[in-house]
């Protein structure tokens, strides 16, 4: 079964809406900060924006019943949009079943000062997203850390493929957090200047927010509604390292099958690659390697450009996948790949072309995104443009 997209939502850095991210996605200017929402780390000052002693302290929501928090608000704003350009109806909806990547779900309440007792629970988003749009349909949340989005499309098309639903929204989120900068910044992994994924001084990642959304359903049902198919799902592959909590495994041999079983349907390399590179060096090597090895069975890796977003966008952990999707539907309209910025010199490993300075053609219309995660979850999904 042909499974296709037929809407698509963002909250970013940029703003909300989709046309907002793609319009600074081209600009490729911005030098995300590690953490701008004042969770800074004493050992670094520098790195973070501080509290304006004037201003009162924000307040974060409780994990309580029908409130939301900070994810589960940016999550809203991303299906909403979604929802809008597919012309979904609220009837539509009450059969449509919902997929949320997250990795932290509403954080904020349980990081809050006096919100003591509160728990983490990554399903309070999916049930706020469920009740405020009255999705009645399968739902699902998934945690496979920085992979979550993407396998929250993946599984999105399952469901339809196997007739367990015919529309799905499959949407990812996570909000800033300190715990999680604070845990970040102990290991090592975050880049006291800013995410250079493609230079060769890469040191690490830089933590972003965001929000986004997508609406999958069978082609059969978009052509009933008389609705516009954005993008094709024409393959993909999951897989785990069973490696490391943390680490991926040196090889990437599991990444690389998760690549070529997503080919598998059409043995095409595809036009570019939006890579979940993130500026950690182990990571884009192993990242690099696995992804050029599978590219090379059925191409020139050469002729594939390679995009990592999270150099302006920071890493946006549940929501990363799905981001990675929205601009893949994006690249495929416009037959355009958004240069990579904060490169300096180019990583001599990436066996990709990296485009710099300005926008290049999407050589293919294909895309390729890849998914990574702790634990060694891998989620590998291509794309293709719609007739």
């Amino acid at each position: 079964m042909t499974v296709v997209v037929t809407g698509l939502g963002a909250v970013t850095c940029f703003g909300s809406g989709v046309e907002a991210l793609w319009e600074g996605l081209l600009r490729a200017d911005r030098l995300p900060v590690p953490a701008p929402d004042a969770c800074g780390l004493p050992e670094h000052p520098h790195l973070y924006a501080a509290p304006d002693p004037a201003e009162p302290a924000p307040k974060s929501p409780a994990l309580d019943g029908d409130v939301p928090g900070r994810t589960s608000t940016l999550v809203v704003t991303a299906v909403a949009e979604a929802l809008a350009e597919a012309r979904l109806t609220g009837e539509d909806l009450l059969d449509a079943g919902l997929t949320v990547g997250t990795s932290l779900g509403d954080i904020d309440g349980p990081e809050a000062p006096d919100a003591p007792g509160h728990r983490l629970a990554t399903h309070h988003v999916a049930a706020v997203v469920a009740d405020r749009f009255g999705i009645g349909g399968c739902s699902h949340t998934l945690s496979t850390a920085c992979s979550a989005g993407t396998y929250a499309v993946g599984w999105a098309a399952e469901l339809i493929e196997t007739g367990q639903a015919d529309v799905v929204i499959a949407c990812g989120g996570d909000a800033f957090s300190r715990v999680a900068v604070g845990t970040l910044h102990r290991f090592g992994l975050l880049d006291p200047e800013c995410c250079r994924p493609f230079d060769t001084d890469r040191a690490g990642m830089v933590t972003g927010e965001g929000a986004a959304a997508m609406v999958l359903e069978s082609a059969e049902s978009a052509r009933r509604r008389g609705a516009t198919a954005l993008a094709v799902l024409a393959g993909q592959g999951w897989s785990c390292d069973a490696h490391h909590p943390m680490a991926p495994e040196p090889s990437g041999e599991q990444l690389g099958r998760s690549v070529s079983l997503a080919l598998a349907t059409t043995a095409k390399a595809p036009g570019a690659v939006v890579l979940h590179r993130a500026g950690v060096a182990l990571n884009d090597s192993v990242e690099s390697t696995a992804v050029t090895e599978a590219l090379a069975a059925v191409g020139d890796p050469a002729e594939v450009a390679g995009y990592a977003p999270k150099a302006v966008m920071g890493h946006t952990a549940g929501a990363a996948g799905v981001f990675g999707c929205v601009i893949a539907a994006r690249m495929l309209r416009h037959g355009l790949v958004p240069p990579n910025a904060h490169v300096a010199t180019v990583d001599p490993a990436s066996s990709m072309r990296v485009p710099l300075g300005e926008p290049a053609a999407l050589a293919r219309p294909s895309v390729l995104v890849s998914g990574t995660g702790f634990g060694g979850n891998n989620a590998v999904l291509a794309w293709e443009a719609s007739e």
